[in-house]
């Protein structure tokens, strides 16, 4: 009866449910956003090395740095380190193979991300080789002048063509390709893919002594409950005091940290536009109370003669609240439907991964539900209080 009290009057129905459709599409299609880019930065720090420890310092003195990387290999809740000092690249030569270039300071492509490290940095950071070898300690004892290459730099030189063994021109120099790296982005313009890396004893045969006043270095912790102690204790208490002794600064932090903050801030952003979307679903509410409202004095007739013939007043008023709930809970089904295409073209175009959330797609069709039981009551239970006598002179 309550299905067919809403297929009767479809145009009427359909606009009392778009509040509900709006409210629970709009609030899945937000966390589900909000999730996705969640789990995207999940990714992007998994990818960047596990028990990853990032050190950025400057202001000691040569002997010191030597001695700094001693004493890494002497901790035992070190697992390997590799410095990672970035090459700058002043005369903007960038990369070139045969007469295809890619700039290294311009935005055009991308951001081209040149690294000077030793035979570890694929440990430290997680990277694994897809064609050709890694760069050895050989490599950097000898200062040969080979590179390892990320997937987007090979699909963008080289295509479907092997680059092995293959030179590239960076910095007016020739470079040997050994390796290519795995792409962890798909291979994307402007990821962490777009890299190249060379052995550390060229730096100073690329590089000014002024681009190399600071220094950077990733380790990789042994265990994750070695990452504080090391953070805040082992390597500032070591090195810090070296720095500040010539005006320099010290830090080392751990992107476990930086995780866990953007996922607390993460959580809250979704919960506050949740909790902004959910109004849509008290304004669909308030639809259906007047749309039911509206009904009753309509049907006024026809509640007064169910009501001569026998209906108790509970009959009446469960009658009313069933067609409620089932326009609540018809507008939450729809919303769930619209949500999930919006929150997949969203998430798409927003370049996150698509999430989907039972949870929250069963807790938004349950509030639907709830909301006709709540805004429905009223109006059922002024038609089962109708006097019959009166509800059937009524015209």
């Amino acid at each position: 009866m309550a299905l067919k009290s809403i297929l009767n009057n479809k145009i009427r129905s359909l606009l009392t449910m778009l509040g509900i459709i709006i409210g629970v599409a709009s609030v899945i299609a937000i966390v589900a956003s909000i999730q996705g880019t969640t789990k995207l930065q999940r990714l992007q720090y998994e990818a960047m090395g596990a028990n990853r420890i990032d050190v950025y310092a400057w202001g000691a003195k040569n002997k010191d740095w030597k001695d700094f990387e001693e004493y890494l290999d002497s901790l035992d809740e070190v697992a390997a380190w590799s410095p990672q000092s970035q090459y700058w690249d002043w005369q903007n030569g960038g990369v070139q193979y045969r007469s295809k270039k890619m700039d290294s300071n311009s935005s055009d492509n991308g951001y081209l991300q040149m690294y000077f490290v030793n035979e570890h940095y694929g440990e430290v950071t997680s990277m694994s080789i897809s064609a050709g070898r890694d760069l050895t300690e050989a490599d950097c004892k000898s200062r040969a002048r080979v590179c390892v290459i990320g997937e987007t730099l090979r699909k963008y030189f080289f295509g479907a063509m092997s680059p092995i063994g293959q030179e590239l021109r960076i910095g007016g120099k020739s470079f040997e390709i050994v390796g290519v790296y795995a792409g962890k982005y798909g291979g994307k313009l402007n990821t962490n893919d777009q890299m190249l890396i060379m052995p550390y004893t060229l730096q100073s045969l690329m590089m000014s002594s002024q681009g190399m006043s600071d220094h950077q270095y990733i380790i990789k912790a042994e265990n994750a409950e070695d990452i504080q102690t090391l953070t805040e204790q082992t390597l500032p208490e070591f090195m810090q005091p070296r720095c500040e002794a010539n005006g320099g600064y010290f830090s080392a932090y751990s992107n476990s940290q930086s995780q866990k903050q953007q996922e607390a801030s993460s959580n809250l952003m979704a919960l506050l536009g949740g909790g902004i979307a959910s109004i849509s679903l008290l304004v669909g509410g308030i639809g259906i109370m007047n749309i039911m409202l509206v009904s009753v004095t309509e049907r006024t007739r026809e509640i007064g003669v169910r009501l001569a013939i026998g209906a108790t007043a509970r009959e009446v008023l469960m009658q009313f609240l069933i067609e409620a709930v089932v326009l609540g809970c018809m507008g939450g089904a729809i919303g769930i439907l619209l949500a999930t295409g919006s929150s997949y073209l969203i998430t798409g175009w927003m370049d996150v991964p698509y999430t989907f959330d039972p949870m929250i797609n069963i807790v938004s069709f349950a509030f639907a539900a709830l909301t006709g039981v709540i805004f429905g009551y009223f109006p059922a239970r002024r038609a089962a209080r109708l006097d019959p006598i009166e509800a059937v002179r009524h015209e």
